[in-house]
């Protein structure tokens, strides 16, 4: 459920076998009426094909305004064994601030930053990010709504037959340029047809006048973030942007009801982090790790005989973190297929991206039902929580998943939550425990499972053991200890009460996951502690 805390696989615009449909022969998208406008930062319009969406870019990209996809994800095919999936690309080439943030104004003048360049041009931009190898076969120069445009077309071969590319590039300024990029099948006959819709739509191209944004004027930390993304949705048609008092949404969701209760859960649930993990207590034992990583460092430099800084200087995310922690910003798609278009990993049911500072989510209403819903925005808004009292940490993964997992138990009634047994992990661990055996271990044991990496956790193992599995044993291990400080645990042994509260202040006053798991479960008795757990989630 949770996103590899990396964003090396984040390429949204690369081309991939289509795996949300069976692909069609014939889906040769048609003109539209609809036009996508820009009249707050380039000041152009552009229609799309008929009947597809816009999906926005991600926070970190760079030159994407934004892509086009159908509504319904058919792949076409290319050969009897493969496919693609059809969209089109927005890209912006702004170089007049010479590679450093775009900034716009609002309707009092103030300076709002909302992007800023990448690639130097269409062809840059395709080899970048596009799957596979293109290479340009024509390219002609026309003038459009007075504005120069250059068509150019790019071809690469996929099994027995071709993918084709239509890109189309405009001057707006001598140093600021759009581009459409369009893709389809490339075979010589099918091409003609693909390519002649695709030049009527960028033929519909014009600049339009820049208009001042009306955003919020707030100077404080909150009204700023406010006003970015206030401005960053105003490029995106179809999307809204929605606020409680500790977060901001961005849907384009059409189902009020679902969008109320989802703003509801996000700060019931926030209510329920706040217990276990106070703002205040987080901050306090932060800022005292920070004093000692700073002093210890000032320690070094003056052993080695350097001048010390007069203070000491540590990583500041940015603000204070409490008033960090009530910006969040969490964004829901309104069902699988555009989140995965979004960029959402396949195989996941939401992301918590903690370089852009962005849940991602969608309704799985269609699908597996709100159920699943609610239970991955419990645990990734969980991330995304503590993200901003304890910085990017990396506990040991059961410790960080088996907490996400614990807070998606947590069942809505009469607006308050209240923690039950996540079943999705309850039904499979209770089956591990019964096919143990010492010959045919159907679990980890737990004195392994505590200092587990990645790696192992997701199947990387001795014991044959996949992430579905891991995910069971630790929501059920961090389930296990934290009812056993409630006392509701019987045979509870009452020296494990400090074991999680031990184990994250070690881990945060010394960066060492070893010291973290010595300090927690020095003296335990792994055995005593294991059969206890045992009963307890087989009688749970």
């Amino acid at each position: 459920m949770s996103r590899p805390q990396h964003l090396a696989w984040l390429a949204a615009a690369a081309v991939a076998v289509s795996l949300l449909a069976p692909p069609a022969s014939a889906q040769v998208p048609k003109m539209g009426t609809k036009y996508y406008e820009d009249n707050i930062d380039l000041g152009f319009k552009i229609k799309m094909p008929k009947g597809w969406e816009f999906i926005p870019p991600q926070p970190g990209e760079t030159t994407l305004i934004g892509k086009y996809v159908p509504k319904l994800r058919v792949g076409v095919s290319i050969d009897p064994q493969n496919s693609i999936a059809l969209e089109s690309w927005l890209l912006k080439f702004d170089r007049r601030s010479g590679g450093s943030s775009t900034e716009i104004e609002d309707q009092d003048g103030n300076k709002i930053e909302i992007g800023s360049s990448g690639a130097e041009d269409v062809t840059e931009w395709i080899g970048q990010r596009l799957r596979g190898k293109y290479t340009e076969t024509a390219e002609k120069e026309h003038t459009v709504s007075k504005v120069r445009m250059v068509e150019r077309q790019y071809s690469r071969s996929l099994g027995s037959g071709a993918v084709g590319l239509y890109a189309a590039t405009f001057m707006l300024h001598p140093d600021c340029e759009v581009a459409v990029v369009f893709i389809g099948n490339g075979g010589k006959k099918k091409w003609r047809k693909y390519e002649s819709v695709f030049r009527k739509l960028a033929k519909s191209f014009k600049p339009v006048e820049i208009e001042r944004l009306e955003v919020s004027t707030d100077s404080s930390f909150r009204g700023r973030k406010r006003a970015k993304l206030q401005a960053e949705v105003a490029k995106n048609p179809g999307w809204e942007l929605y606020e409680t008092d500790n977060y901001f949404v961005i849907s384009n969701t059409s189902d009020a009801q679902f969008l109320k209760e989802l703003l509801l859960r996000l700060e019931a649930i926030r209510e329920i982090y706040e217990e276990t993990y106070p703002p205040e207590q987080a901050i306090e034992m932060y800022e005292r790790a920070q004093a000692a990583e700073a002093a210890e460092k000032e320690k070094k430099k003056a052993e080695e005989g350097e001048e010390a800084d007069e203070e000491p200087t540590y990583v500041d995310q940015g603000g204070d973190p409490i008033e960090r922690s009530r910006c969040c910003v969490v964004r829901v798609c309104k069902d699988q297929s555009q989140y995965h278009g979004y960029g959402g990993p396949g195989g996941s049911a939401g992301y918590w991206n903690f370089m852009d500072e962005e849940l991602v989510i969608y309704d799985d209403q269609a699908s597996g039902g709100r159920r699943n819903t609610w239970a991955t925005l419990n645990h990734e808004a969980f991330h995304q929580y503590i993200f901003y009292f304890y910085g990017n940490i990396s506990p040991h993964i059961w410790y960080n998943e088996g907490s996400g997992d614990f807070y998606s138990g947590y069942q809505l009634k009469s607006g308050k939550f209240k923690l039950k047994p996540f079943d999705w992990r309850q039904r499979l661990i209770q089956q591990m425990i019964r096919d143990h055996t010492e010959e045919d271990p159907g679990y980890v044991p737990l004195e392994e499972l505590v200092r587990w990496t990645k790696a192992q956790y997701y199947g990387t193992n001795d014991y044959g053991f996949s992430g579905g599995y891991m995910y069971a044993q630790g929501w059920s291990y961090m389930y296990f200890l934290r009812q056993g400080i409630k006392g509701k645990v019987r045979g509870w042994n009452d020296d494990w009460d400090s074991i999680l509260d031990v184990y994250l202040e070690t881990l945060l006053m010394e960066r060492d996951l070893d010291k973290a798991i010595d300090a927690a479960f020095a003296g335990v008795d792994f055995e005593e502690m294991t059969d206890c757990w045992v009963n307890y989630t087989l009688k749970e």
